[in-house]
């Protein structure tokens, strides 16, 4: 006997009648519940890109930014030393970082650094725990740049570029 036919003989419990969702209805409860503000959305994370103050940039865009943060570029336009700096893997700003900038998903991204340190090349830039700590270290190390909450900008760092709802923007 054929599986098909095997299923239609066996009896369906009493009681619950079978409901299929189509995935058009699903997608549209989905869009009423955002719209509603029943099921929360990812918020939106601001960011300040950051460089000490001796680096000799004033604003940075998109393309120089990943070139730094890809490890592509290695020194300033003076011959300094770039030293970037990630915030956490899986941090919110993290992520918001490496989608703006990188272009790259957090799975995206990993596979890139591991395929580096399997070819022998230069490893991931140091990921901080938190933003307080990347912005102790941009301030006092010559060359470094960083990425933190805009709220955690002081005078210690320089903004070079700002990201804001999933946009690079200037300073």
């Amino acid at each position: 006997m054929h599986p098909a036919q095997d299923c239609a003989k066996t009896p369906r419990p009493v009681g619950r009648p079978r409901r299929y969702w189509p995935l058009g209805g699903q997608l549209a409860l989905l869009a009423t519940l955002l719209q509603s503000g029943q099921v929360p959305a990812a918020p939106s994370v601001s960011l300040a890109v950051v460089v000490n103050p001796a680096t000799p940039v004033q604003t940075l865009g998109s393309a120089e930014l990943a070139s730094v943060f890809t490890r592509a570029r290695r020194t300033w336009d003076n011959g300094m030393t770039v030293r970037p700096l990630n915030l956490q893997i899986g941090s919110p700003e993290r992520v918001e970082f490496d989608q703006v900038v990188l272009e790259m998903s957090p799975e995206r991204s990993a596979k890139f650094w591991i395929d580096r340190q399997v070819r022998g090349e230069e490893a991931a830039p140091k990921a901080i725990a938190q933003a307080d700590i990347v912005v102790s270290l941009v301030g006092t190390m010559i060359g470094s740049i960083g990425y933190i909450p805009e709220n955690k900008v002081s005078d210690k760092v320089r903004v070079v570029a700002r990201i804001r709802g999933g946009r690079l923007v200037a300073p």
